[in-house]
């Protein structure tokens, strides 16, 4: 008599880019596998389905599109609709927005047992445009009936979906974490250090201040130059931009015209951010809106003070006046304040980092995974072989 092998439990998870996942949730993947899960990935084809599947998930290109209005996502819900039918998923664990909304449509149709959303940050927040709340929010508390699990990532999401009508739980976890072990402080020997600066062009005395993210409205790269512009004459500053995006002409003119070719850089896209970091004595994100923002993680880990936006998610991170400042959005003169503060005191530079170390240990990979893993097991009943660090590094 033939014996038939039990299929599988298959789990499913959907972003609208591979890149996204590839960043931020290649640990989860993997501990699904660990746990007997065939695990498959849905999102538009990109640079990061490569490192996806090198994990041995099984991957599907979906032509999701960033704007919800475009018509190629009545097809990407199609095909989603398509698979999801097929796959005959358990689990399926949805991010980003477009691909959320598609995904939690295309599980309510295809029947998927268990729904996982994570909310990267809300569009709709304190202080944000009408139109988002217009927009984002009927949409997202719409969809809240079709999620089971909906994970926040900071304190304000947190709140405002406990109020959403979702099926079983509203859940709060302190966003994907950060190895420390990668950014801990002191993993540059000085010569090391020196050499690096040496490499840029930057000066052993002079203040780096360095901001690593997408050049973009957004992220608001323009405050900080426009600070940079009153700073100048006050003593030796670099400035480091690591990242590239829509943004970036707009700001190398805007550099151009306040004369500061000779302070600010632009580095593109690096593999090297944890040594970038290691040279910079501040790090900043000056950003209009965060979700959880992960520069800011790694600046932390790495015994940084910070220079941020007082906005949802910055400020989740940041004590003001302890491990940093958090300065109103557009208040070019509280920014200058910021960092002339940590300029002028080396002994101040180095009490708030040591804070920025502490308070660090809150966004450790390892306790967010344990957290994530513990809240997987108690939605799916999985039996629980999560080990030490290797296992998620």
């Amino acid at each position: 008599m033939i014996q038939q092998t039990a299929a599988k439990p298959k789990v499913a998870f959907v972003a609208s880019v591979y890149r996204h996942l590839a960043a931020f949730h290649k640990p989860y993947m993997e501990w699904f596998q660990h746990q007997g899960f065939e695990v498959h990935a849905y999102g538009q084809q990109d640079i990061g389905k490569e490192e996806v599947q090198n994990t041995g998930v099984i991957c599907h290109d979906i032509p999701f599109q960033r704007s919800p209005f475009q018509l190629d996502n009545v097809r990407a819900l199609k095909e989603l609709t398509k698979s999801f039918q097929e796959e005959l998923f358990q689990v399926v664990h949805v991010h980003t927005p477009v691909a959320s909304v598609l995904g939690r449509i295309a599980a309510k149709k295809s029947n998927v047992p268990t729904v996982f959303y994570t909310a990267h940050g809300f569009h709709f927040f304190k202080g944000a445009p009408l139109k988002n709340w217009l927009t984002f929010y009927p949409v997202e508390r719409l969809m809240a009936k079709y999620t089971d699990y909906l994970v926040t990532i900071n304190e304000e999401d947190f709140r405002r979906a406990k109020r959403f009508p979702v099926k079983k739980e509203v859940l709060f976890v302190k966003g994907v974490g950060v190895d420390r072990q990668v950014y801990e402080s002191g993993r540059l020997s000085g010569q090391l250090k020196l050499e690096k600066r040496q490499e840029l062009g930057i000066g052993a005395d002079e203040f780096v201040i360095i901001c690593v993210a997408e050049l973009s409205e957004r992220k608001n790269q323009m405050q900080l130059i426009e600070a940079l512009g009153k700073m100048r004459k006050d003593g030796p500053v670099k400035c480091l931009l690591v990242g590239n995006g829509e943004s970036e002409e707009k700001l190398k003119a805007m550099v151009d015209q306040l004369n500061l070719k000779k302070t600010v850089q632009f580095l593109g896209f690096r593999r090297d951010v944890p040594d970038l970091i290691e040279i910079a004595d501040t790090v900043t994100l000056l950003s209009k809106q965060e979700g959880l923002p992960r520069a800011i993680m790694e600046a932390l880990a790495a015994a940084k003070p910070v220079v941020v936006t007082d906005v949802r998610g910055n400020s989740d991170l940041v004590i003001h006046g302890e491990n940093g400042y958090a300065v109103e959005l557009g208040n070019i003169d509280a920014t200058v304040r910021a960092f002339e503060s940590l300029m002028n005191s080396r002994d101040q530079l180095n009490k708030m980092g040591k804070k920025s170390r502490e308070l660090s240990e809150e966004y450790d990979t390892v306790r967010i995974a344990k957290h994530m893993e513990k809240i997987y097991k108690k939605a799916t009943h999985v039996a629980s072989h999560f080990s030490p660090r290797e296992e998620i590094g």
